[in-house]
């Protein structure tokens, strides 16, 4: 937190000396002054006494010093660049007492986050429709999808949701699977986090990676037999992957292009 300094509104000390001093020469001139002390014969005018215009002129100096107080007090005002609004109440001496300037430190971004907000700009360049919020619920919906095929061995009804390469890559896992004549099961997924981890753009193609963090059960059976031969079908296990998604830069449709676990 800081606060602007205040001192230029205060009266300054060398005005102040200033002021005192012409003062009191003039009140010591009244007494002691070069007049000399007049006898009861002397002269009014030779004496001690001070008359009328002794008064003006103490009167004049007095207000040529305050006036020359408001007016370094004014300038102060307007180079400090503060207003009338800046402040919440009156000092004592005329100045003015400042309000506290609440100064808040922004957090420090790392050099993943850096990126990750650097990429999701390109990407609103292209598209300034685009959504992080909707996008996350687009990735989980293509999750639950996509995992649901996984489970069928069979990439019906989301052709459109896979990258060339990740269907081929499906398409080998299915048939190894078909062939040990096993079945992977992913049941009671409960999704506990779901958040953009990287975004880019690479040769016309927007790329989103997102984490999902999950508690499911996972286990595989015999596709026969029903009986289970990998895993555990009571006990759940920590589910945490990095799932990329493309897309032709603007266009609304995504697909998966990769998985990685954490």
């Amino acid at each position: 937190m800081s606060q602007p300094s205040s001192s230029s509104f205060m009266r300054s000390p060398f005005a102040q000396g200033l002021a005192g001093g012409l003062l009191g020469g003039f009140v010591g001139n009244m007494l002691f002054g070069s007049r000399g002390y007049a006898g009861p014969g002397g002269s009014g005018y030779g004496g001690s006494s001070f008359g009328l215009l002794d008064l003006i002129l103490i009167g004049l100096v007095i207000y040529f010093i305050f006036k020359f107080l408001r007016r370094r007090s004014g300038q102060a005002a307007m180079e400090s660049g503060y207003g009338p609004g800046d402040y919440q109440q009156q000092g004592a001496y005329g100045g003015r007492i400042e309000q506290p300037v609440e100064m808040f430190e922004q957090p420090e971004v790392s050099p993943e986050g850096r990126d990750l907000q650097a990429g999701l700009a390109q990407i609103h360049r292209v598209d300034p429709g685009f959504d992080e919020t909707r996008f996350v619920e687009t990735a989980q919906d293509l999750f639950f999808r996509i995992q649901a095929a996984w489970m069928n061995r069979s990439l019906e009804g989301v052709e459109n949701l896979l990258t060339e390469e990740m269907s081929s890559n499906f398409l080998i896992e299915f048939a190894q699977m078909k062939q040990k004549g096993q079945i992977n099961k992913l049941e009671n997924i409960a999704v506990r986090k779901v958040e953009i981890t990287e975004a880019w753009q690479e040769q016309g193609t927007d790329y989103v990676t997102v984490l999902f963090t999950a508690n499911l059960l996972d286990y595989t059976v015999d596709d026969k037999t029903g009986q289970v031969v990998a895993g555990d079908r009571r006990a759940p296990v920590k589910f945490e992957e990095f799932w990329t998604f493309c897309r032709l830069s603007g266009h609304p449709q995504w697909a998966l292009a990769a998985i990685n676990q954490k």
